[in-house]
């Protein structure tokens, strides 16, 4: 099966208790994790760095990376694709607002493990991993 890989940010609200997703205006309506695929020359940090300027237009915090795991699963919006995201917990720098890539952000907890919009990824293994792991309060 073809697949790509991501890095994602795991941006967790302020009681840690909910984490931001996305709601893209291109190929899904399923909601995914802020970030994306490495360009030529750029490493994780730097990759992410940019993907949050562009997606959430604020800046990172990059002394606050911590990688948490490497995931994979069915790719949202293509069942004939696997993605693989390496995701980092992180802090931003200021009020994240929709880029032109994104209608709107949502918030996700532990109660929303069969929400119908999540993307594959964060049904399947981000969201039940985090719970297992104690990282949503």
């Amino acid at each position: 099966m073809a697949y790509f890989n991501k890095i994602g940010l795991l941006y967790l609200n302020d009681d840690q208790s909910k984490f931001l997703v996305c709601e893209k205006n291109n190929f899904t309506s399923d909601f995914i994790m802020p970030g994306g695929q490495v360009d030529d020359g750029e490493n994780d940090e730097e990759c992410l760095v940019r993907e949050i300027k562009e997606e959430l237009d604020v800046d990172m915090d990059k002394t606050s990376l911590i990688f948490i795991k490497d995931y994979v699963d069915v790719a949202a919006g293509d069942p004939t694709k696997d993605v693989s995201i390496k995701l980092y917990e992180g802090k931003i720098i200021g009020e994240p607002k929709p880029s032109a890539e994104i209608i709107k952000f949502h918030w996700v907890g532990k109660d929303d493990l069969s929400h119908p919009r999540l993307s594959p990824i964060i049904k399947n293994k981000i969201l039940p991993d985090l719970i297992a792991k104690n990282m949503l309060k």
